[in-house]
């Protein structure tokens, strides 16, 4: 049996706490749509029951607004580190962003690389 060790990214945990906000709100939502099931059951959901699940949905509503109108970080060049190199036999390098924990590879047609030969032509 094969076992996996993979913790999350920095950039996976930054994506998760920009969305913490609408994942609680969610979370809630669900808490309110369980209780009104539970409530069908004992001769249906009160006054109650039906203002939470209101409150919930309107929480929802506001959080998915605000976290769209965060401004996505962008991994400027200017916070990019080199970690490594990719393995492609061209000298191309492997950064990883000083704020957000993101990596992305850099391969140069400068050196050769045929990949980055590519990405240059669609530029």
């Amino acid at each position: 049996m094969t076992t996996f060790d993979y913790e999350p990214s920095a950039a996976d945990l930054g994506a998760i706490d920009q969305e913490w906000p609408l994942i609680a709100a969610s979370l809630d939502l669900l808490d309110a749509e369980i209780a009104m099931l539970y409530a069908a059951d004992d001769g249906g959901p009160t006054a109650l029951d039906w203002r939470r699940l209101r409150r919930a949905e309107t929480r929802v509503t506001r959080a998915a607004a605000e976290v769209a109108a965060r401004p996505a970080h962008v991994c400027h060049g200017h916070l990019l580190a080199e970690v490594g190199m990719t393995g492609c036999g061209y000298g191309c390098k492997i950064l990883r962003c000083q704020m957000c924990g993101a990596e992305q590879v850099s391969h140069r047609a400068v050196y050769g690389c045929p990949a980055g030969q590519s990405v240059s032509r669609v530029a």
